[in-house]
């Protein structure tokens, strides 16, 4: 799932099991059920409090599949391809056929013959691949921990969440963004159009549509400009539990320049051209053979995806792009909380796979593709930074911290 102060080391766009015994862990159902406090929480006023829905359950891959983005407009896309351009082209492939027998096969008559058949198969082909099933498998074999719990808890406040291993926090203003459509809510992550929370209606424990609305207005009436970061970041830690007095604390704004994945801008941008070609041809066939209609419709289509076409071309000139976000949370022996001004986790201190040094900031790898960065000016002191620090020089920086201090 999504993670505050966390960024994807590369990879395309298109992401929980409890900890074992004898290591620390989350409770999944304890924090999630707890009712926001109006004193700390700067979001919700006190008749606002008791308003929220809970969910207990597992997302499935077909939950995913019923609640991916877009299902409708492939759904569209189908019937026209299905029921109109597949079977224009079809049709072509007939009367070119049935002229050719006729009146003899000559080379022109057999390229327009290919033509067609290349065409109805391609579209056929490329609205299966687009289908949601199609996508919901490729979204899992990216990002397969978008299966699994989910416990959690929507209030005028966010949603409080976990999914077995980490508890995350997703304040009013990011909520906001959620959609609710018949089979469930789709929360977005901030990571493309298919990396998102996917909770059906049977998660929840009585969907109900009318508190979904006064959340929902309540999200809306939300201005974060009201309060300024600091404030707002401790809120958000505060809302996945409390800061062990032992726990190094951080904060302040990270920036760095990410590499652009141009492996992954070079695929997309070579699916488009191919599309656009797909489009040419298909037009010119249509209107060939007097489909004027058709012709129209793959005009516009073809002219959508030249745009995308063109972004994805100016993406591959650009080396690197420069992030900054403020960031703030603890470090235990246990357990790190990282949030931003909108959202939140905590974590196991184990998760972490590798760690590495870049720009003089101190990055941890972890599974997914996931990445936290931590530089000096975050720590209130040089004693706190070398800690953390020396305390992460292995492969792992799991259990390093107790040697530290000891």
């Amino acid at each position: 799932m999504a993670s505050a102060g966390m960024t994807d080391d590369g990879g395309d766009v298109e992401h929980a099991s409890i900890s074992g015994s004898g290591r620390a862990s989350v409770n999944p159902y304890a924090t999630p059920t707890q009712a926001a406090n109006p004193e700390t929480d700067p979001v919700v006023g006190s008749e606002q409090a008791d308003l929220c829905l809970t969910l207990d359950g597992e997302i499935t891959e077909d939950d995913i599949r019923r609640l991916i983005p877009e299902r409708n407009l492939w759904i569209g896309l189908a019937v026209l391809m299905w029921g109109c351009i597949i079977p224009a082209f079809t049709i072509g492939v007939l009367i070119a056929t049935i002229n050719a027998v006729s009146n003899g096969f000559d080379s022109e008559t057999i390229f327009k013959i290919i033509c067609c058949m290349g065409v109805a198969i391609g579209f056929a082909v490329a609205t299966q691949y687009v289908s949601p099933a199609r996508r919901t498998r490729r979204a899992l074999g990216q990002r397969p921990d978008l299966l699994g719990r989910a416990v959690g808890r929507f209030s005028g406040g966010g949603l409080l969440f976990n999914d077995g291993q980490r508890t995350h926090y997703f304040s009013a203003e990011y909520c906001r963004l959620a959609q609710a459509n018949r089979h469930g809510v789709r929360v977005p992550l901030l990571e493309g159009p298919y990396v998102q929370l996917y909770l059906a209606n049977r998660l929840f424990d009585g969907f109900d549509a009318n508190v979904w609305k006064q959340l929902q207005a309540i999200w809306q009436q939300h201005d974060a400009s009201q309060w300024d970061a600091d404030t707002l970041m401790e809120n958000n830690c505060k809302q996945l539990g409390e800061r062990p007095e032992s726990a190094i604390r951080f904060g302040g704004q990270v920036s760095l320049h990410v590499p652009v994945d141009h492996s992954a801008v070079r695929g997309i941008m070579y699916r488009n051209g191919a599309m656009i070609f797909a489009y040419g041809v298909a037009m010119l066939l249509a209107w060939e053979f007097g489909f004027t209609f058709v012709a129209v419709g793959l005009l516009l289509l073809l002219l959508g995806t030249t745009r995308y076409f063109y972004n994805s071309w100016r993406w591959m000139a650009i080396p690197t792009q420069e992030m900054s976000w403020q960031q703030h949370g603890w470090i235990s022996s246990d357990e790190v909380v990282s949030v931003t001004t909108t959202n939140g986790v905590r974590m196991l201190r184990e998760e972490p796979l590798r760690t590495e040094w870049i720009e003089e900031k101190l990055v941890w790898h972890l599974p997914n593709n996931r990445a936290m960065y931590f530089a000096r000016e975050l720590f209130e002191s040089d004693e706190d930074w070398n800690q953390i620090v020396e305390s992460s020089s292995g492969t792992s920086v799991a259990g390093k911290l107790d040697s530290v201090a000891e």
